[in-house]
């Protein structure tokens, strides 16, 4: 039986997207840290949309034992701290790894057989499967027939 690792931003929540709205089109490191270093977590997560009742979907693949974590980027302490507090409050328990920017998803889960990726980022994909392991490109918008893409978590139950 296959276990879903999945990502947070942009999979859980619609946060990936308010992060690339709020950013526009600077794309200058020292500006991008500025801003994540300024965000009031807690609101920042309850203002954002969940996607297409995905926390609703985790619980069902936890409940079935196909939800091996979640896997989820941070760029302080504060946000690890608040994105657990969120699960937990959702009734998401399973294991929350932290990815640091400038790590691979696959350093500090190292892919292994029957663990399935689930992540919006590309490169993300490509890293794990380059690292031997499945992943699937999560997008909401995908309309094609791919056995490496979905573009909901419900086609995982």
């Amino acid at each position: 039986m296959e276990q879903y690792l999945v990502d947070f931003d942009g999979v859980i929540l619609d946060s990936q997207d308010r992060f690339v709205e709020a950013m526009g089109d600077n794309s200058d490191l020292y500006d991008w840290m500025d801003y994540l270093s300024s965000i009031e977590w807690h609101r920042f997560l309850r203002e954002c949309n969940e996607i297409d009742e995905s926390l609703s979907t985790l619980g069902k693949l936890q409940q079935y034992r196909k939800l091996k974590g979640i896997i989820t980027a941070i760029h302080s302490l504060e946000e690890g701290k608040e994105k657990l507090i969120y699960l937990r409050e959702n009734g998401i328990v399973v294991p929350v790894f932290y990815v640091l920017p400038e790590q691979k998803k696959s350093d500090i889960y190292i892919p292994e057989k029957g663990i399935v990726l689930v992540d919006d980022k590309v490169r993300n994909c490509r890293d794990w499967r380059r690292d031997k392991g499945k992943a699937l490109e999560f997008d909401p918008h995908y309309e094609g027939d791919s056995k490496e893409k979905i573009k909901s978590l419900k086609q995982l139950l």
